[in-house]
């Protein structure tokens, strides 16, 4: 991170605009310490008209849901969130990354908070200003290993609950992938089914159908969500049903989709190869209709998906 791209950064903390270095959390603070911090996060696209979040609101009131599955209260609706969103990226100009966090920031030694309320801070930065080096390009085509973890049953943790605690088991298993030369993991629920990345819905394609996991096991992704919509305006056979994992073989195509990354084609899993080309035919639909849903060049998705801050 470059103290000098953060210097002029802003950060909305209760209400208040900080500057970015004063935005900070005591060590012992219990969200720190038991993992309850809420999130979500949004990409923010700038034109000539100015700046609009792929879905603002949708991803607005998921945030709201995951606090509530937390049992946390944040003394905040859904409009007070907007306009606090909308304050915070105007006064961070090219911020491509709107990331919201729900916190307890009192010090607890018990499992429970001190705070009655929890703490909502709203951040809006570029990516190069948190990577450095960080350069706009596209990536190349995903290789992806099964993991050994399953994932997390929905009666230990809901998977529409963004909660920090609930992504660490994905991070370990995703750190071994990447030292074995993988891109990122895909997990399997405990039925050995598939369900998703370690922070990405997952698509596949089988006789010209697109298959993606039920939401009993997986996040409610916005960019999944909005995906599902095209393909069916594009006349794309898809359908949300559980998938067992050795059908991975006979797929034609292969795609992981979410805020950061739109749509990433898979090229290989767990050393299975794909059929060329990567991306196949109805992944490139997708990421070409995608692509004019963000340019505001789609007359029948853009107003509503892109959402004017």
């Amino acid at each position: 991170m470059s103290p000098e791209r953060t210097a002029e950064r802003r950060i909305w903390v209760d209400g208040k605009l900080v500057p970015w270095q004063q935005a900070t959390l005591h060590v012992l603070s219990q969200s720190a310490q038991r993992g309850s911090l809420v999130f979500d996060v949004m990409h923010c696209y700038w034109s000539p008209e100015g700046a609009a979040i792929l879905g603002l609101r949708e991803h607005s009131e998921r945030f709201l849901n995951s606090a509530s599955l937390s049992s946390m209260s944040l003394g905040i609706d859904l409009e007070g969130l907007l306009s606090a969103i909308r304050e915070t990226v105007r006064a961070n100009p090219g911020a491509q990354i709107v990331k919201l966090s729900a916190y307890y920031p009192g010090v607890s030694l018990d499992v429970l908070p001190s705070d009655h309320t929890a703490s909502i801070a709203i951040a809006a930065f570029a990516i190069s200003d948190i990577l450095s080096g960080a350069k706009p390009g596209k990536l190349g085509p995903a290789r992806l290993q099964v993991a050994d973890p399953r994932k997390m049953p929905p009666w230990v943790l809901s998977p529409q609950a963004k909660l920090a605690a609930g992504y660490l088991y994905t991070a370990v298993a995703k750190q071994h992938a990447r030292a074995q030369g993988f891109d990122d993991v895909l997990l399997l629920d405990e039925r050995g089914d598939i369900a998703e990345s370690s922070t990405q819905s997952f698509f596949l394609v089988e006789n010209d159908t697109l298959y993606t996991a039920p939401l009993d096991y997986v996040l409610a992704g916005i960019t999944r969500r909005l995906l599902l919509e095209l393909a069916a305006d594009e006349r794309i056979m898809a359908k949300e049903e559980s998938v067992a994992a050795e059908r991975l073989r006979s797929a034609q195509e292969a795609f992981m989709a979410g805020t950061t990354i739109n749509v990433w084609p898979v090229a290989e899993i767990d050393g299975h190869a794909l059929l060329a080309p990567v991306p196949g035919p109805i992944t490139e639909r997708l990421m070409a209709r995608l692509a004019r849903v963000i340019a505001r060049e789609d007359p029948d998705f853009s107003p509503r998906w892109m959402q004017e801050v």
